[in-house]
């Protein structure tokens, strides 16, 4: 009888099937305490990057190299193996990289940073079931980007935009990811702005807030409708810095009036009546 390889095992990479020593388990199993896995060391080359990941480009990681060549790693990274990923999308193999054994979850940018600093293994965990869909697939990703504020304004939007068609609507989608059914409108209210609107919002030109919420507005008005609501941000601003302006002035004039009307030096007609019984 002949036993099915792992993935683990083809690479030559340890199994995730013993997450603890024996020790730790008795321990656990007495105790009633759960057991938690732990991270596995891996070969970087053995780890694909995900065609999934909401993140388009996942940029420099020059801080990152730093990091892991001074440091370490201290997060793992979280994976599946490709036999999960490709289970229920086996069209994407091509767009996987060659021989990998794994499928990044959560940690491109550790991955590449890895690669970069010319690490020999990375720390890594195994979550398959974040696999076992594409919404659970994107919303894992989804929800780690977000946390960590990787994504920017307009993959928010998309990464969202396909959550809610997973889910089937905004409210849904809000109950599942614990936001509310207003913010997901607004991010996703982004998609549709002119693509040079769009371009200077990735570009930091514009303001998200000034962008938000202008589905209904035709493209032809967009442009103008931006710029008013800056030029109504920045009035707002400059009215609040002269308000606050006026307030301090008024309150050191008052200090001075006061200041006028009793030297410091010169004694009250009180006290010089006083001095003059003694």
């Amino acid at each position: 009888m002949t036993t099915r390889q792992s993935a683990a095992d083809r690479v030559g990479a340890p199994a995730f099937a013993s997450p603890q020593s024996h020790r730790g388990r008795a321990i656990a199993a007495a105790t009633g305490t759960p057991v938690v896995p732990q991270p596995t060391l891996v070969a970087p080359a053995t780890v694909s990057f995900n065609p999934d990941n909401p993140r388009e480009e996942i940029g420099d990681v020059s801080d990152l190299v730093e990091t892991l060549t001074e440091v370490g790693q201290i997060t793992a990274i979280t994976v599946a193996t490709t036999e999960a990923y490709l289970a229920n999308r086996p069209e994407r193999r091509s767009e996987l990289d060659d021989g990998a054994a794994y499928v990044v979850i959560d940690g491109h940018r550790r991955l590449k940073a890895a690669r970069e600093a010319g690490l020999p293994t990375i720390k890594v965990m195994l979550g398959d079931e974040f696999a076992s869909t594409d919404e659970t697939l994107l919303e894992a990703a989804y929800i780690a980007n977000a946390r960590r504020k990787d994504l920017s304004e307009l993959e928010d939007a998309q990464a969202l935009q396909q959550l809610v068609q997973f889910y089937g609507s905004q409210h849904k989608a809000a109950k599942r990811l614990g936001i509310s059914q207003p913010l997901i409108s607004q991010k996703i209210s982004l998609l549709s702005l002119t693509p040079e609107l769009q371009a200077d919002l990735e570009a930091g030109r514009r303001n998200v807030s000034h962008l938000r919420n202008m589905a209904k507005i035709p493209a032809g008005q967009q442009r103008h409708e931006a710029d008013r609501r800056a030029r109504a941000d920045s009035d707002k601003k400059k009215q609040r810095a002269g308000a606050r302006g006026a307030a301090s002035k008024g309150d050191n004039s008052v200090i001075t009036r006061r200041s006028a009307a009793t030297p410091a030096h010169q004694p009250s007609a009180e006290a010089e009546g006083d001095n003059s019984v003694i």
